[in-house]
């Protein structure tokens, strides 16, 4: 099971590599990728809230209910 650092961070590194990317393809979807991760890559942010909901869904026994 990953951690969330672990995710964190696979997930800080996916998007600087796609900004990357995009800025030889196509500059404006690279600039939405920024806008939308501005906080995280922001240096001068030393730590952020985060947020972390846990799975419940089909397959999981913490759930009472039942779909039909």
């Amino acid at each position: 099971m990953e951690t969330l650092e672990g995710t964190l961070r696979q997930t800080h590194d996916w998007a600087v590599d796609r900004i990357h990317t995009l800025c030889e393809e196509n500059i404006e979807n690279a600039h939405a990728i920024q806008s939308e991760f501005r906080e995280w890559l922001n240096p001068e942010i030393p730590e952020h809230d985060v947020f972390s909901l846990e799975f419940i869904g089909e397959g999981d026994d913490t759930r009472s209910s039942q779909f039909f």
